[in-house]
């Protein structure tokens, strides 16, 4: 009786423990591998977890509104290989927008903002203490309704 007891127990267990993986955003394979990203799922989960959300959450996207924002950085695109910015953006695509895709900055305690080409808009990066906010607030909600 013990024997079956502990197998349901151990059944259950692995159960719950795949139903936990963290599925992979297809958008994260534009800056990581995917041995990466398995490595992720597999031993990370939090942290892949995390990445989906950021990849919806961690920006907006606004008009210019003065002409003050030509003077911010201009966003550029991420070399996939070499992890290092490359050409300037110069078009802007809102239905196949990828953040992976781009070289940005997170700062700590101030968002960050970068102008997309001669587009009309910005881009505005929540700052590191304001996304840790929002993420946190994104899982009590989550866990909350599950």
């Amino acid at each position: 009786m013990k024997k079956i007891i502990l197998l349901f127990v151990l059944v259950i267990s692995v159960i719950t423990a795949f139903s936990q993986v963290s599925q992979i955003d297809s958008r994260l394979y534009a800056k990581y591998s995917e041995e990466e990203l398995l490595d992720m799922q597999q031993n990370r989960p939090y942290d892949l977890e995390y990445l989906n959300w950021f990849v919806e959450n961690s920006y907006v996207i606004k008009d210019v509104a003065n002409p003050e924002a030509l003077n911010y950085p201009k966003l550029k695109y991420m070399d996939k290989e070499t992890k290092m910015e490359s050409s300037e953006v110069t078009e802007f695509d809102a239905e196949n927008f990828n953040i992976m895709e781009y070289g940005f900055e997170i700062l700590a305690r101030s968002s960050n903002v970068y102008l997309i080409g001669n587009t009309g808009k910005i881009l505005v990066f929540y700052s590191s203490s304001d996304l840790t906010k929002l993420y946190n607030e994104y899982k009590r909600r989550h866990y909350e309704n599950n």
